[in-house]
């Protein structure tokens, strides 16, 4: 677990520092619009948010919760991947074994 934890930790690093670059560096509002003007830019944000939707759900699964995963929703359609490793860092520490970081309190009736 200690490897998935420093791994999620340095992706979650690496996306908050390239969200920061992309905000200084760039047009948030034209940078966007020129990306969905582009076939594969509209292919590339379908494929990105159909991939979310199904680590929103593994999360919403785990969690067990309603409130918990219309949480996890706003911060994974905000944040993105950046969400998503933040919630992987933070379930590789307070999980003992694989099976506990992906089913939860499930594991014990799976």
């Amino acid at each position: 677990m200690s490897t998935l934890r420093t791994v999620a930790v340095v992706a979650a690093v690496a996306m908050a520092a390239t969200i920061v670059y992309g905000f200084v560096a760039g047009d948030f509002t034209a940078d966007g619009g020129a990306l969905l003007d582009l076939a594969w830019g509209r292919v590339t944000i379908v494929d990105l948010y159909l991939a979310f939707g199904a680590v929103w759900a593994w999360i919403a699964f785990r969690e067990g919760t309603v409130t918990t995963a219309i949480l996890w929703a706003v911060l994974i359609a905000v944040l993105g991947s950046l969400a998503i490793w933040g919630y992987v860092a933070w379930r590789a520490t307070t999980s003992r074994d694989v099976p506990h970081l992906l089913l939860g309190d499930r594991v014990a009736s799976a």
